[in-house]
């Protein structure tokens, strides 16, 4: 979101990949259940390892939130590990 991803293209396509996605609107939930479903495969995430964006925490817990928001939470049925995954970032 800071940056264009132009200058990564060569290096996906220089190494087989062959879906990607951004993580704005629907978040890293929605895109990712939009990749996995179709192909029936499921995805583990080390939510630790996720950088988040200077001021992010700040911002949602001034309850400043995107407009899709009630969609993303939504989206959180698929977690399997809910309780560990839905804790804030420290």
């Amino acid at each position: 979101m800071q940056q264009s991803k132009r200058l990564a293209v060569p290096c996906l396509i220089a190494h087989g990949v062959t879906a990607c996605t951004d993580l704005t609107g629907f978040g890293l939930l929605g895109h990712l259940l939009e990749m996995t479903r179709p192909s029936e495969v499921d995805a583990e995430i080390d939510v630790v390892a996720i950088p988040l964006l200077d001021g992010a925490v700040e911002t949602a817990a001034a309850g400043i939130l995107s407009s899709l928001q009630p969609a993303n939470v939504r989206v959180r049925r698929v977690v399997c590990s809910q309780p560990e995954a839905l804790q804030p970032p420290e």
